[in-house]
């Protein structure tokens, strides 16, 4: 198996976003800036966890509904108690304010089409980047120079460590084609996604070929991840919309509004998502047994099916 690519100059973890990690084609630069869009945070075993706790305490639920419908607005009092010139300047500061936003709203749409702008710059190099990782083509010699000296600025050293791993070649009896779990590699030296990948995911993310982000018509984006054939599932590409609202937020971010994902058609037994337990029971009377098949999905109630089988 192929060793890991590793990436020592690591990014503060952020959530994802089309501008700062693989979720828009992977920037090349190891720099990549902060996004211009506001970042998106997804809580799904969160949410499932409070949802299993409201389910299991309506009373709770009811008494949190009470007392928050009766605060949606309603003033604190402070600015009734200012005088009534004090409360016109408030006023036209929240008229001002107004004006702020306009402005920031519009600033924001013209950073949105600047990066739609270099996105399309920035396609051929991800295709360019998709064939080389996946067999098609080998970099240029300018390409493997400039690489090259982007490596010299790394201390003393990791050179020298780079330079005992090179007079140590690893071993293959067979040629290797492109850069085996590129894409696996990549999202491993993201700290927010390596936290989420797990054993059984990574047999997945191995086959995964290529990953490619495409804008919508209206506020928000998708997400490609293409796979090769393998064990787990039959899709060929999984992709995930990320919606935005359509009104802007305070000061003109964008606001995400939610998230819509293909359906993973498994394969029989394959289902990474969950794990099944089976245990053999006898019946006292009968004497006949049965199989019990537990389905453990995360966040989700067990469910039970039962297969009788003659003794």
């Amino acid at each position: 198996m192929a060793e890991p690519i590793r990436n020592k100059r690591l990014d503060p973890a952020t959530a994802p976003t089309p501008q700062n990690t693989p979720l828009q084609n992977a920037p090349i630069s190891s720099h990549a800036q902060q996004p211009g869009v506001a970042s998106i945070k997804e809580e799904d075993f969160d949410r499932a966890a409070a949802a299993s706790i409201f389910a299991q305490n309506p009373k709770l639920v009811q008494m949190i509904q009470g007392r928050l419908g009766s605060l949606v607005g309603r003033s604190s009092g402070y600015i009734e108690s200012l005088p009534p010139q004090v409360r016109r300047r408030v006023a036209g500061l929240k008229g001002i304010q107004k004006e702020h936003s306009k402005l920031e709203a519009e600033f924001q749409e013209e950073v949105l089409q600047l990066e739609k702008k270099y996105f399309a710059k920035f396609t051929p190099l991800y295709e360019k980047r998709a064939k080389i990782v996946n067999g098609g083509s080998e970099p240029s010699e300018e390409e493997i120079k400039a690489g090259e000296e982007d490596d010299e600025e790394e201390d003393e050293t990791e050179d020298a460590e780079k330079a005992d791993k090179a007079d140590k070649p690893a071993e293959s009896s067979e040629p290797v084609s492109g850069i085996p779990e590129f894409w696996l590699s990549a999202m491993k030296n993201q700290i927010s996604l390596a936290e989420m990948i797990t054993d059984r995911d990574e047999a997945a993310l191995k086959h995964l070929v290529d990953i490619r982000m495409e804008y919508l018509d209206k506020p928000g984006f998708r997400l490609i991840f293409e796979f090769a054939e393998n064990e787990f599932f039959t899709n060929k590409t999984i992709t995930k919309t990320y919606f935005y609202q359509n009104e802007s937020g305070y000061g003109g971010d964008f606001i995400y509004d939610h998230a819509e994902g293909d359906k993973i058609e498994w394969k029989e037994g394959k289902d990474l998502t969950v794990r099944i337990e089976s245990k053999k029971q006898r019946n006292k009377n009968t004497k006949q047994t049965r199989i019990v098949k537990k389905t453990d999905d995360t966040g989700k109630p067990k469910q039970e099916a039962a297969e009788c089988k003659q003794s």
